[in-house]
């Protein structure tokens, strides 16, 4: 199996030591950093593509020699408040047109682009199926314009304290077996398939094989590997054994550094991919 891409998040803006972006205020500058620590990949979360200088992104990428592998776009939902299910068609259709920009700007880096946050979530269980429905008709097309453009997008599972749409590895693959998101793929998040996936290091993945686009690691307390609960290395074995050959990217709080945490991580990483560190 070839080497993933083993990658971490970067950031254009300060997001705060509560955001699992390792590397903030900058992302060329977060570029580097990764490149000295060993890392191939970034993945970069913006708030709005209209802002970034390709132009920039693509000359880094060069000179560096590490490569975008994904678009986040968390903070479209966070901080713009931008939802794929509002109740407002206006924000509805301010979402489709943010991410169609996401999708360009991803073409144009042959990269991904996440959906995660931006689904919203419904305002009890009661109506989770009819805003599923309503994410479903936002999505499609969506998907469409991405395949034209070939370009990638990975849906996320997400754990119940963040939403209560798709939480689990079941939930988005039921998701996907709609008719028209055959290139849908899936974000798989460690810290969220702790909390969610019953069988974790067994059946969760194993239904997932040739149909994940993007992975996060991610301990169970939101930290690097080792400072919780996830067994990383059953997760690094599970990886291999479905053939996984992706980006692999460090989606952690800071903590005690973005530097300390991405050491702690990559010594992890050196030891199923034989990556340096520096």
């Amino acid at each position: 199996m070839s080497t993933p891409y083993l990658s971490l998040a970067v950031s254009e803006e300060k997001l705060g030591d509560n955001a699992p972006v390792l590397f903030q205020d900058g992302i060329i500058r977060g570029m580097q950093s990764a490149k000295d620590l060993g890392f191939t990949g970034v993945e970069i979360h913006i708030r709005n593509p209209g802002q970034i200088d390709e132009d920039s992104l693509l000359a880094a990428e060069k000179d560096l020699d590490i490569k975008i592998c994904a678009v986040g776009t968390g903070l479209e939902y966070g901080l713009n408040k931008l939802s794929f299910t509002s109740d407002n068609p206006e924000i509805r259709q301010k979402t489709r047109k943010r991410f169609m920009e996401h999708i360009d700007l991803a073409s144009k880096l042959n990269a991904s682009v996440f959906v995660g946050l931006c689904r919203g979530t419904a305002p009890d269980y009661a109506s989770i199926q009819p805003y599923l429905e309503r994410f479903a008709q936002e999505l499609l097309p969506l998907q469409e314009y991405a395949d034209s453009k070939q370009v990638v997008l990975t849906l996320e599972p997400i754990a119940y304290y963040m939403t209560n749409l798709l939480n689990t590895v079941d939930d988005c693959l039921d998701f996907m077996a709609r008719p028209g998101f055959e290139k849908l793929q899936l974000l798989l998040d460690t810290h969220h398939m702790f909390l969610e996936d019953k069988d974790m290091y067994g059946a969760a993945f194993d239904k997932c094989a040739g149909k994940i686009g993007h992975f996060h690691v991610s301990d169970s307390n939101r930290r690097h590997p080792g400072a919780g609960n996830v067994d990383f290395d059953k997760v690094a074995e599970k990886l291999k054994q479905i053939g996984y050959d992706r980006p692999v990217s460090l989606e952690v709080l800071p903590h005690p550094s973005g530097t300390e945490a991405s050491r702690l991580c990559m010594e992890w990483m050196r030891r199923y991919w034989q990556i340096g560190i520096k």
